[in-house]
């Protein structure tokens, strides 16, 4: 399954990030700035949405 997450550098948005992803889900989240977010494996940080 995949999720969508925004507020992905929070608190709550990381732990959920690095719930999902242990459990095989993909995570497409949306953050301002993608240097505050940890690299994980099916994580897929973006910082704007393509047209």
């Amino acid at each position: 399954m995949t999720f969508l997450l925004l507020g992905a550098t929070g608190a709550t948005g990381a732990l959920f990030v690095e719930r999902a992803t242990a459990a095989g889900h993909e995570v497409l989240a949306f953050v301002r700035d993608a240097s505050k977010i940890t690299p994980a494996e099916r994580l897929t940080p973006r910082k704007e949405i393509d047209p």
